[in-house]
């Protein structure tokens, strides 16, 4: 049998006001955790009640949507408040062995704005030393979100990354769509992975109507290829000599 354990630790500056609504908030989880004495949704006062105003005929309602398991509203981790700084801002730390993470973040995220942007990590561990048991991971909180990464999910990107070659003009697939002299499309290909279909810029050059050079299209393909984690990009004097047969943009 062994013992796991996700932990975190750090601090975060924020407004006074901001303190408060996480202190109201810690208040609140115990309250409802029947870790302390009853507190009515009233007592909370008006900031409360707009960062998390009832839902569903439940005054904490939109609160409660904070924890995975309605029945356990609790953050799981340790939360202290610093007297306010001269500058009117309190450290506040976050610290647990059995940290909720998802639940932390989305508090920060709700109802601590002034210390947006921030970030915090945790370590997964285990008491006994098996493989794969062992990682961690960080949530990176703006006010666009909520982005919450792990070890795993980042070791497998690298390793994708790693596996990507770089470009080969022998692998672009370049298929010519002519609807009439003057009108036509070209699907380009890289590695059999669909691009996309264009429209052609059809001349007249001498005698015949012609379209783009497949130099273009491959210039194109190698754009897009890169923008897409499709292939590597190439030492720059072969980059330049694909990348000379587009408009330069002026």
């Amino acid at each position: 049998m062994a013992n796991h354990y996700l932990t975190s630790s750090f601090v975060l500056e924020m407004s006074t006001e901001d303190a408060e609504m996480v202190r109201l908030a810690q208040r609140a989880s115990e309250a409802l955790s029947d870790l302390a004495d009853e507190v009515s949704y009233a007592d909370l006062g008006p900031r409360f009640a707009a960062l998390f105003p009832p839902k569903d005929g439940d005054d904490f309602g939109s609160f409660l949507d904070l924890f995975d398991d309605r029945n356990f509203p609790s953050f799981d981790c340790d939360i202290s408040i610093d007297t306010s700084n001269a500058e009117g801002c309190c450290a506040v730390s976050f610290n647990g062995s059995n940290f909720g993470v998802e639940q932390v973040a989305k508090l920060i995220f709700t109802a601590c704005k002034s210390a947006l942007p921030c970030a915090f990590s945790w370590a997964f561990t285990c008491d006994r030393l098996r493989p794969d048991e062992f990682g961690g991971g960080c949530a990176v909180i703006t006010e666009a979100g909520i982005n919450i990464d792990s070890t795993p999910a980042m070791v497998g990107r690298a390793l994708a990354a790693a596996a990507i070659l770089p470009f080969d003009p022998a692998c672009v697939a370049i298929e010519h769509k002519r609807f009439s002299v003057t009108q036509g499309e070209v699907l380009v290909s890289y590695n059999g992975q669909r691009i996309e279909q264009y429209g052609d810029r059809i001349t007249l050059i001498g005698k015949d109507w012609e379209g783009y050079p497949d130099a273009f299209w491959i210039a194109v393909a190698y754009r897009e290829a890169i923008a897409r984690s499709l292939a590597k990009r190439l030492p720059v004097p072969e980059e330049a000599a694909i990348m000379a047969h587009l408009p330069q943009k002026r």
